[in-house]
């Protein structure tokens, strides 16, 4: 999240929450998913941003669901506590600046490391990655260091640890990703584990149970 003087902050998020209707909702940001939030300098050719920000995860709700929020949207601010009115959630396939292969690749970070974001390095690491995945000129290898997007000056190991993630991405993806879109605010991005096959196949097997034993009663 950028800082905006001595007292507000501008936060930048991203998360895990139920596919919901897209139509236009209230969205609040209420606090940061993990406490004491990693600052870090990131830097973006394209959009174009050079600045110090919070990375990490955000409680989230929409006023039925309460969630993890992450950032996929650099140059717009989101704000502790604000609610929001013109939020819609989509594909984050269908966002321009993601598309299908880096939804893809969002899936697949969460795959395999959302379950380890437990503090707040990792939940640095886990947006640190997403964003380098968003915004890194597409073919480009993932560089924290170099490329269209990079991150300096972290606090901790926070850099290293997304870069190691980075490097280790699961060939393929257990979560689909929707992203919560804004005109006026950040878009924030959440994560949903989608079932396994198997279990699909074990729950219609008990769907088809439950039908023979009432035909039978019957």
């Amino acid at each position: 999240m950028k800082i905006l003087g001595n007292s507000l902050l501008a936060i930048m998020v991203t998360a895990a929450c139920a596919a919901l209707p897209a139509v236009a909702s209230v969205i609040t940001v209420t606090n940061f998913a993990q406490p004491n939030p990693v600052t870090v300098h990131i830097q973006s050719a394209n959009p174009s941003t050079n600045e110090y920000v919070y990375a990490g995860g955000f409680t989230t709700t929409d006023g039925t669901h309460n969630f993890v929020s992450w950032c996929v949207d650099i140059m717009q601010d989101t704000y502790l506590g604000q609610s929001v009115n013109d939020y819609t959630l989509v594909d984050a396939a269908a966002v321009s600046q993601i598309g299908a292969a880096r939804a893809d690749a969002l899936g697949r970070l969460a795959t395999q490391y959302l379950g380890q974001v437990n503090n707040a390095t990792t939940a640095s690491a886990f947006q640190l990655a997403a964003w380098e995945i968003v915004f890194e000129n597409a073919g480009n290898p993932y560089n924290m260091s170099g490329g269209n997007f990079s991150a300096w000056g972290a606090s901790d190991n926070s850099i290293a640890l997304a870069q190691t993630w980075l490097n280790n991405l699961p060939g393929s993806s257990s979560y689909s990703v929707s992203v919560w879109q804004s005109p006026t605010h950040q878009d924030l991005a959440v994560f949903t584990a989608v079932p396994e096959p198997a279990t699909l196949g074990l729950f219609a097997l008990g769907l088809i149970g439950l039908g023979l034993v009432k035909r039978r009663r019957g």
